[in-house]
């Protein structure tokens, strides 16, 4: 009973209103071709009778009204400018798990061995931070790369916070205040250190972070799956077909 009320109450304005509509509709066809033929049993009960089916009338008005002025309208063309950004939200999403899993690759650490500290800590110790990597000349320079694409991505996704659940923006958040630290990929600067180990704790979080990022991307991704696929087929067949 608990979870069907804070159901009831955390849904969204439409829902309500589409649901107490039905109930009051419901209430009002019953009262009309059955409750009125029983005779009442007190004046109070008839009383009560022509009340309720006052307020009846009043929520099938209203709910009526909110469906012409406010959800075809608005929440109608909002909800489809939502579903294409967050289409592109979660592609962006995917372009953060490119880049740390690109990381992840170069460090020579699969799946999940980032959890471990023991296993991350040593895989951090093992690496020449003076070394090439790729096309940068050292790994100081290729974090510091790897930082700016990732505050670009994120600032392009946070641009739309509004569109985004409480959850998934945290995550994004916290992820870009890792990213904006004064000290993250820049510590051998200051501490003058010789090994990655300053980037060792500002690494596992972004790592950890993304992670519990891209399991929401998922979970999300499957509230609006029935309906990105239905635009991709709209958009194929406008286009490709």
């Amino acid at each position: 009973m608990k979870n069907v009320f804070s159901k009831i109450i955390n849904a969204e304005a439409h829902k309500l209103v589409f649901f107490f509509f039905i109930i009051a509709l419901i209430y009002v066809l019953l009262y009309e071709f059955w409750f009125t033929n029983i005779p009442g049993p007190s004046e109070i009960s008839f009383k009560a009778g022509l009340i309720t089916s006052k307020v009846s009338y009043s929520i099938i008005a209203a709910s009526v009204f909110y469906f012409i002025s406010q959800y075809i309208p608005i929440y109608r063309p909002k909800q489809q400018r939502k579903i294409k950004v967050l289409f592109e939200i979660y592609q962006r999403t995917l372009i953060i798990d490119f880049y740390l899993g690109g990381l992840k690759l170069k460090m020579r650490i699969s799946q999940d061995d980032f959890k471990d500290s023991k296993i991350f800590g040593k895989a951090i110790l093992s690496i020449d931070p003076d070394s090439p990597i790729d096309e940068f000349e050292n790994w100081h320079k290729y974090l510091f790369y790897l930082k700016s694409k990732l505050l670009d991505v994120i600032r392009s996704m946070t641009f739309y916070h509004d569109y985004l659940s409480k959850e998934f923006l945290q995550e994004l958040i916290i992820i870009e205040k890792q990213l904006l630290s004064p000290y993250t990929f820049e510590g051998h600067k200051t501490l003058g250190s010789s090994d990655l180990s300053y980037a060792e704790i500002c690494i596992q979080e972004l790592l950890v972070h993304n992670k519990h990022l891209q399991n929401l991307r998922e979970k999300e991704f499957r509230k609006y799956d029935l309906q990105f696929q239905v635009d991709g087929t709209a958009y194929r067949k406008k286009y490709y077909n």
